[in-house]
């Protein structure tokens, strides 16, 4: 009989479980240990559990928008489980996952380092985004076949969860995690989900081909819909399409993406309006477009090793975002940097990164402002009637991070942002900052 579920989950939840030995082990995998025995029988069961946290901090030091020194507190909490239907049910190569995502706390760029109404660009708090709320984000089944080479996936997820997947090893959101999901309008990532299905093709070891369809749905973004499965106003489908290729050149690990999406929802122009003339002196509007589309190309090479020690060593990685200009307020993104991992013989799992990113807004959307404020007569930025000029803007972070224990990683940082806000009468910020992941 299952009857140990509902009793993990309420240990999960409430902590009030007698726990074994590995309760705060620096080198047990969980801060919680393996509850007095019960994490691992219920592994073999086929039930995987998940309790992450993200917490960060974020001050702005100097410059910026608002110099007044301040900080600011934001926080993930991901609680989830992967069950194995094979153990469950008989059902071999099947799973099926669950996972409910919390974001709390508020964000030191938009009203410190960025002129609060020139907002949507760089944030220094990635773990901030998608509002306040409790999320369904995780809702999902997934069938391999033929010898598990093709994986069937489908239920409630995002984009970002299978495609332009990038690991977050920084605070600053252009150097963390899937970047087309964060400037293109169109696609959502955790902790927002929506309808999709994925499918996945393992030619070899290190090629694979994935394709997929997402639900395109504003609703889904609202904090007042974090649960609710079935929401009405659908706007399309966007249609990502990936190929990547995993495995070791020379010995070296490495990792390389390259995709591209294409949506079928309405888009305005960023300029112009259905007869070809400026939209903000016509008063016309916006001429609209029955699709909007973007690629995306992405790289990791680790370039040494630590005598063969290949979790140790030098790696470079670098990103290419490119959006429809005419369709999308951000054109590009191009984002470099490197991380050291193992730095120290007596700190094997420490990392030690830098990273630059230039977010490019497109020209057509700057015209437009500029186009707009010549029409109102305005110049200055703290005008009411002001509409921010935003053209680029450059982010820069350099970090060290601390793996405290085997489930905590401490991570400081420091960040300079040029242009905040992609305005270039802002003063450039610094910022420091501090992540805090625990696994539990």
């Amino acid at each position: 009989m299952r009857t140990t579920l509902p009793l993990a989950l309420l240990c999960s939840a409430m902590s009030t479980c007698a726990f074994s030995a590995g309760l705060l082990d620096p080198n047990a995998p969980a801060m919680l240990g393996d509850w007095n025995g019960l994490r691992p029988q219920l592994a073999e069961q086929g039930y995987d559990f998940t309790l992450k946290y993200v917490g960060e901090v974020g001050s702005n030091l100097g410059g910026g928008y608002n110099s007044h020194t301040t900080a600011r507190w934001s926080d993930q909490l991901i609680l989830g489980v992967n069950m194995d239907l094979q153990k469950l049910l008989g059902w071999p190569d099947a799973t099926f996952r669950i996972g409910i995502g919390e974001r709390h706390g508020k964000d030191i760029t938009n009203d410190r380092v960025h002129q609060p109404n020139a907002t949507g660009l760089t944030s220094t708090m990635e773990v901030f985004g998608g509002g306040n709320a409790w999320r369904l984000s995780q809702f999902w089944y997934e069938q391999k076949f033929f010898e598990r080479k093709f994986a069937l996936k489908l239920g409630r997820f995002g984009h970002g969860e299978d495609f332009d997947q990038f690991p977050c090893e920084f605070q600053n959101v252009t150097l963390c995690g899937s970047q087309e999901g964060n400037w293109n309008g169109v696609w959502n990532s955790f902790p927002i989900s929506q309808w999709a299905v994925r499918a996945k093709y393992q030619f070899t070891d290190t090629f694979a081909v994935q394709v997929g369809a997402y639900d395109k749905n504003p609703g889904n973004a609202e904090a007042s819909n974090g649960f609710k499965p079935f929401i009405s106003g659908s706007q399309g489908t966007s249609f990502p399409i990936e190929a990547i290729w995993k495995g070791q050149v020379a010995g070296l690990n490495s990792e390389y993406h390259v995709g591209y999406y294409y949506a079928n929802a309405d888009t305005k122009d960023m300029l112009k309006d259905a007869d070809g003339n400026f939209a903000a002196s016509s008063q016309k509007p916006y001429r609209m477009y029955s699709s909007n589309d973007g690629w995306w190309l992405s790289g990791q090479q680790q370039l040494t090793t630590v005598d063969g020690n290949s979790k140790r060593g030098l790696n470079v990685f670098a990103n290419l975002t490119m959006n429809d200009p005419d369709k999308s307020v951000i054109k590009n993104l191009i984002q470099v940097g490197l991380i050291y991992r193992g730095p120290f013989d007596s700190r094997p799992d420490d990392t030690f990164g830098i990273g630059a990113s230039k977010l490019q807004v497109s020209d057509r959307y700057t015209r437009n402002t500029q186009m707009l404020n010549a029409a109102n007569g305005v110049t200055a930025i703290d005008d009411p009637l002001y509409v921010p000029e935003q053209r680029r803007e450059y982010s820069y972070e350099i970090n060290y991070g601390v793996q405290a224990t085997k489930w905590l990683m401490v991570r400081p940082n420091l960040q300079y942002v040029k242009y905040p806000g992609g305005l270039t009468q802002t003063t450039g910020a610094v910022v420091g900052g501090v992540q805090f992941i625990a696994d539990f």
